[in-house]
């Protein structure tokens, strides 16, 4: 027997002996949650579907086991109960088109889950959207809001743009709203009925909605039209973007700042507690990037001055971008 044969020979058992662990592990764990939701006990259930469960999700990636864990989450009876979830339903059925719309937000912001859920779903809901990965949303949100507030206060006459909007939920209780705001706020979003949730709440305030996608700013004589900011800020986008991509709107909006002005990008990271739970059973997958991709793609811009920092749930990197002052 040659070397490589017998290589290959002693490595299939134990190929065999990782498959087996993981499919007794995981099920093992799905079999718990799915006893602790039916007895009314949501939110210790999802202690196990966030950690543990992403743990186990890296691990079938890892070995190359991603179709087969995925194949028994789908066919457990975990996945059918969870779907009464109206925020891991709609994720997984886009009715917009794609995971993770306005409307999802706002679940998490509120904290109130829509008319017509069942009990059962309430309480999955109660703890699908103060999970780890909401609490990181709701986090973002406060982040979002004292940035505006910081720039109103900072400038006579303040532009801001949010790229990929959504309903703009930062904005509330902000002092844009207020009489101290005399500057404009852009919000630019491809969805129509995102633009126009944000139209209908901020008509009497200084908002201008813009209804382009972010293919049409890197590309188009939309950004020519926009002018330039203050504080340019995109807090969900770069989630969805490859890198290509990621780098061109980068040195884009970097290119609509004013001098001394502030970009702030957000983007989940590959470790966040989440992932297992969002991939399998939502739907929902991600572009993950750790603070080092987001330094390069600031190097890529041209960023003059880059700081990076997590939130405090270890689930969002961000990157604040600065372009140099004028002289």
């Amino acid at each position: 027997m040659t070397l490589l044969a017998s290589r290959n020979a002693t490595s299939m058992p134990e190929r065999s002996a990782v498959a087996v662990s993981l499919h007794v592990n995981t099920i093992a764990l799905l079999d718990r949650a799915c006893t602790l939701i039916q007895a009314g006990r949501a939110v210790e259930a999802f202690r196990l579907l966030t950690p543990p469960l992403s743990a186990l999700w890296s691990e079938a990636r890892a070995t190359g086991r991603d179709e087969e864990m995925l194949a028994w989450c789908r066919a457990h009876p975990l996945h059918a109960l969870v779907q009464q979830d109206p925020f891991t339903h709609r994720a997984a059925s886009k009715p917009r088109g794609y995971a993770g719309d306005a409307v999802m937000m706002d679940f998490i912001y509120t904290g109130r889950p829509p008319a017509g859920t069942t009990a059962q779903g309430a309480e999955i809901f109660n703890a699908t959207t103060c999970a780890g990965m909401g609490l990181s949303v709701r986090y973002r949100r406060q982040l979002l809001k004292s940035l505006i507030d910081d720039t109103v206060v900072s400038h006579a006459a303040p532009r801001l743009l949010s790229v990929a909007s959504g309903h703009c939920r930062e904005l509330e209780g902000s002092l844009a709203e207020t009489p101290h705001f005399a500057g404009e706020f852009v919000a630019l979003d491809q969805d129509p009925l995102s633009c126009a949730e944000v139209a209908r709440v901020h008509a009497a305030h200084r908002v201008r909605v813009v209804n382009h996608g972010v293919r049409d700013l890197v590309s188009g004589p939309l950004a020519a039209t926009l002018g330039h900011f203050d504080l340019i800020y995109s807090a969900g986008l770069y989630d969805y973007l490859p890198d290509v991509l990621a780098r061109r709107l980068t040195q884009r909006l970097l290119s609509l700042l004013r001098p001394g002005g502030r970009l702030l990008l957000a983007n989940f990271v590959p470790g966040g507690t989440g992932r297992g739970y969002m991939e399998l059973f939502m739907d929902w997958t991600l572009v993950l990037r750790n603070e080092a991709a987001m330094r390069t793609l600031a190097e890529a811009a041209g960023a003059a001055h880059t700081v990076t920092f997590h939130d405090p749930h270890r689930n969002v990197v961000y990157a604040e971008l600065q372009r140099e002052p004028a002289a």
